[in-house]
Order: C-alpha cells, then structure tokens, then sequence
C-alpha cells in the first residue's frame, strides 16, 4: 500500500498562497470585466466576454495573428457575409485600419467590446486552430492533418463532392492534399459569373475539378494571401508572393500568384517539388544513340549544352539529370535558376532576383570568380547572358541552359537574332536538344485499337527510315473514361520527346553563313537525327503514349 506523502508547514504555506493567487487574478478578471462592460455602455456599443462564447475559429483566420495581436482584435463569428468581432480599444489606430480592411472584403461588420483578459483568452486559440504554422520562411503542414485529408480524397470524384462539404479550413488542405495526390503542377482558382473555378494542372494539362460557391471565395482568398504575405485590401493590380509546405519526408515551394479578372482575383499557384523527380538520364525516355551521344559530350571538359522547347516542356529536368549525371566531388557545379525548382545535394544552386540586379547575366559573371567547372543557367533569354556562356564554354567550362525556341534547329538562328557573333557559337556550342513531354498512357486501363491502312501509311511516311521492320499490328489509345489508378484521366505520369544535335565541321561552317533553321534541320537529319515527332510515333508503336498525345504537343 502506498504511503500518503505528510505535507510540511513550508507546503501548506505554499498551497495557500497559490489558492489566495488564484482568487486574486479571478477578482481581477472580473473586475476588468466590469471595467469592460461599463465602458461599452457608456460608449453605446455592445460588450461580450469570449470566455464563455463559442469562438469561430474559421473566422478567426480573416485576420492574421500578427495584425490579432497589433490591433488587439478577434473576430469570433462569420455566417453569410455578417462578421463579428471583438476589440479592446475602438479608438486604436491599428484596430481601425484593420476594420477598415475588412469593410472593403465587403463584410457587414458588428463590433464588440472586450477586456484584455478576454482577448488573450481568445487570441490563444490561433495557437490551436493554425493547421499551418509559420517558421521563419516555412510553413509546416502536420503529417497528421495531410494523411487525414488525403484520406478524404481517394479519387478526382471524391474531391469534386468533398469540397463541397467541408469547412472553408479544410477546404485549403483538401485542395493541397488533392494536388500532391494527383501530382499537379499547378492550382487555378478561377472566379467566374456565378462559382468559382478550381482546377489542377495534371500532366501538364488543365483539369476542371469542381466549383465552389462565390460566398466561399473570400475565406479562400484571405487565407491564401494570409499565407504569401500578401496585402488584404489590394485586389486591383497583380500581387506574387510565395510560402512553402513542409511535412515530414518533403517541402513544397508554392508560388502565389494574384491577378485582377472581371469577377475577382484569380489564383495560380505552381507547386515546385511536388510529385518523383527523375534524375537519371537513363529514366527520361531518350533512345539509345541518343543517351550514348548526350553523355559523351557532356563528360566533355567544356562546350555550351542548350535544351530547348516551350516552357513545361520539361528542359530544365533535362538539365538536373545531366548535372545529376556528371557531379562528383572533384567537381564544382553553380546553378543560377529562377526559380529553383528543386534541391540538389552537393551543388551550389543560386536564385535569381533581378529586383535587386541579381540577373542572368550579372549572376553569370559572378559564378565566373567562384571557379567552377560546371556551370548550369536557368534560361538564355538576351545577348549578355549568351554572350557570357559561350565565353565561359570557350575558356574551359561546360554550361549547361535553355533557349525558347520551337525545335532544337531553331536555337542557332536565335542566338544569331540575339546578337552572338557566329564565330563564336560555332566553335562553342556542342550539342543541342529539342523536346516536349507526353502524357504515359494508364497500364491499367489504356485500350489497344487494330492498326489500319491510314494509320500504317501515316506511320510509313512520317518515321521514313525508322520504321519497325516487325510493321504495326495495333497500337493504343487512352481510355476515355479513366480508372481510379489514373484519377479518372488515361494518363499516368510523363515522358519526354526529343531531338538532337551536335555541332561537327560541317554544321559550324553553316553556322558561320548563318544558315536558316531549315538548313540547320535538314543538316542534323542528314547527321542521323531522329526528329521530335518521330521519337514521338516510336513510343506511340511501343504503347507509351497514344497519337492524340504526339499531335497535342507537336502540331
């Protein structure tokens, strides 16, 4: 049996004076109470004690807790546009300015007296209700609360009816949870007439998902902009802002962006890092002589790499594979990226912000006088930027970056129209690629249809001298209806398309003519190239992609 613990004089003391502490602050409490009250009456405006009031926590969020804090103000309840809340000091600058905001989201406000002891008892709460908390440039989102809202989205279905059900608090994580389900790249939150549009980019293409109500928009406004640190009471000019989602086995960075519409502000947020990254050369879909040929120019010590395509076409995964490829601790590698899109070990990766004169170009210069050997620059998009990485590829670099063109033909009249002198390309540049992605057909549910005479002769004169010698029995499509394994799409994941060159003798002494792109294209097809839509048929043959894909993204 256990032995009572006997209580000395110095406990009993300290026991009695912790009950007189108690009764004191609670005498003190109610007198402030009191205190409130009377100076409400006498200002005419109604009092509340949130102590003993249901607080709307999805209210509370309206306002963030920084501006809580300054303004001393809690809003307690929201129903139908009609907003509650409760202030300390209703002459207070702050608290003005921030009701002032909320009078322009078109809230019909009521306002409430309260004590200071009932707003720390209230402002506590934003502690709790926070599923998203803020470190200093993150925002952690618990494991527990992404796996509960991922458990409520199974399917491209289950999201369009549950948005529709939950709170506007669980309608920010439903809506994060479904796009890491679906590995979109992208969410559009589109304000139309009568609903709003909420979409996700999946595979690089657009996917309607649901609409939600105009009176819901406001919340989800709010709380986004909350979160990028963007200004409430703007909503006429663009606004870009950023945060990023941090669980346990992965970050998201998310870039916000808001602009004016006829209905409202429209949001796009690009999810960077959501979904597997391939970074081997090995798993991007290039063909053997391709590979071969791709990897033995970029164990070169120098030469300038250029991917091109239109954006989303998937360049600069191309181009962290090949870093990924080549990287060893002998070897310094700077990346200047904007943005960085994705982290890689062992590599000094730098962002741009041309806001503070950090350009490509300025940024180049400077990674010049850090002595590297690899050098990787987001994208090539004016003379000094071009000018300094052929520079840098002629004095013992190898640069790797991208160019905004439609095939890889038409990169060396680009850097011509830039300004690049054409001794200089030539000698320089050492191979260029051109690629898109497709969209994989479903393993699950992909269909195979019978090869037909039209579909044999479109193959036949299209892929010329690669056509299979085995011929084309059938070939598949995607299911239109989808499955559950493809959220209801066909598709599942992408894959690359490519084309590519190298520069040799007689490509340089075209360059040095300034040659058209058609001359350059004809050049690399007599070189061996296999052409973009080629590659793109082959894998249609192999039941990677269906036709409609290759036309998409080609035509």
């Amino acid at each position: 049996m256990a032995k009572t613990k006997k209580l000395t004089n110095e406990d009993l003391e300290k026991e009695k004076e912790r009950k007189l502490n108690e009764k004191l602050t609670k005498l003190k409490e109610n007198a402030l109470e009191r205190v409130a009250e009377s100076k409400a009456q006498w200002l005419g405006i109604p009092y509340i004690d949130l102590k003993g009031f249901p607080i709307d926590k999805e209210a509370m969020l309206l306002i963030s807790k920084e501006n809580a804090k300054l303004g001393k103000i809690i809003p307690f309840y929201e129903k139908d546009n009609i907003l509650k809340i409760a202030v300390v000091d209703v002459d207070d600058k702050k608290t003005e300015e921030i009701i002032n905001l909320l009078k322009k989201e078109e809230f019909e406000i009521s306002i409430f007296l309260i004590s200071e002891v009932s707003f720390k008892y209230a402002f506590n709460f934003y502690s709790k209700i926070l599923v998203v908390k803020k470190t200093i440039e993150k925002i952690e989102i618990s494991e527990e609360e992404l796996k509960k809202a991922s458990g409520m989205v199974g399917s491209v279905s289950d999201l369009k009816s549950l948005i529709r059900k939950v709170s506007t608090t669980e309608v920010i994580n439903v809506i994060f949870a479904g796009a890491m389900l679906t590995n979109s790249s992208d969410i559009h939150i589109e304000p139309e007439e009568e609903e709003v549009a909420l979409r996700y980019r999946i595979d690089g293409v657009l996917q309607e998902i649901t609409k939600v109500s105009q009176q819901a928009y406001p919340k989800i406004l709010s709380r986004i902009k909350y979160l990028a640190k963007l200004k409430l009471n703007v909503t006429d000019i663009p606004q870009d802002g950023r945060f990023t989602i941090a669980s346990s086995d992965r970050e998201i960075d998310i870039r916000v962006s808001m602009l004016p519409s006829g209905y409202g502000e429209s949001i796009v947020m690009r999810l960077l890092g959501v979904g597997t990254l391939k970074l081997k050369l090995d798993d991007l879909g290039f063909r053997e002589r391709e590979l071969k040929l791709l990897k033995k120019e970029i164990a070169k010590p120098t030469g300038l790499i250029l991917t091109t395509g239109p954006t989303g076409s998937g360049k600069t995964t191309t181009l962290y594979s090949c870093l990924n490829e080549v990287k060893s601790s002998a070897i310094k590698i700077i990346t200047l990226e904007n943005p960085i899109e994705y982290r890689l070990e062992g590599i000094v990766q730098t962002q741009i912000n041309e806001q503070k004169g950090m350009t490509f170009a300025n940024g180049l210069r400077s990674i010049l006088r850090q002595d590297p050997d690899i050098i990787m620059v987001g994208e090539i998009r004016d003379y000094d930027t071009a000018d300094i990485a052929a520079q840098a590829s002629l004095t013992g670099h190898i640069v790797f970056s991208t160019l905004h063109t439609n095939d890889a033909s038409g990169a060396i009249p680009r850097l011509v129209n830039m300004g690049v002198r054409p001794y200089t390309i030539g000698p320089a540049l050492s191979v260029v690629i051109g690629q898109r992605l497709v969209r994989k057909l479903c393993d699950k549910c992909k269909e195979a249809i019978r090869s037909d005479e039209k579909i044999v002769e479109e193959f036949k004169n299209k892929l010329g001298k690669f056509y299979p010698k085995s011929g084309i029995q059938e070939i598949y499509q995607a299911n239109k209806k989808g499955c559950h394994n493809c959220h209801e799409t066909g598709y599942s994941g992408r894959m690359g398309i490519y084309e590519i060159f190298c520069v040799d003798e007689k490509m340089e002494a075209l360059i040095n003519q300034r040659a058209s792109s058609l001359d350059i294209f004809q050049a690399a097809v007599e070189q061996g190239m296999m052409t973009m839509e080629q590659d793109g048929l082959l894998k249609v043959v192999e039941g990677v992609t269906d036709l409609n894909e290759v036309r998409r993204v080609v035509d």
